[in-house]
């Protein structure tokens, strides 16, 4: 006949380990969210990075054969960049072109 009650092992695992697999899982995931953030971080997502000056990045307002600022992953039209401070021709260039 069974009463529904465990006796031994089989009581201890029931209790002892649902607390455990809940910490378990928050621990998961809470490793996971820094993961992501980390991940994001290195992609530009995360905190406002620092802007290069135009002359540390050695801009020049001429291209550099086939690459100028107009096709720079980098470039915010009209006249932005992500990466040097201040305005800059669709037309020129500097070191940090990607």
């Amino acid at each position: 006949m069974n009463s529904g009650v465990k006796f031994g092992e089989d009581a201890m695992c029931g209790c002892d380990r649902e607390p455990a697999r809940g910490r378990r899982n928050l621990l998961k995931l809470l490793a996971a969210a820094a993961g992501v953030g980390a991940v994001g971080a290195l992609f530009g997502a995360g905190p406002a990075r620092a802007k290069s000056s135009q002359a540390a990045a050695a801009y020049r307002g001429s291209p550099n054969g086939r690459q100028r600022c107009a096709n720079c992953s980098w470039f915010e039209p009209p006249s932005g960049c992500g990466v040097v401070r201040g305005p800059v021709s669709a037309h020129g260039w500097c070191n940090l072109w990607g």
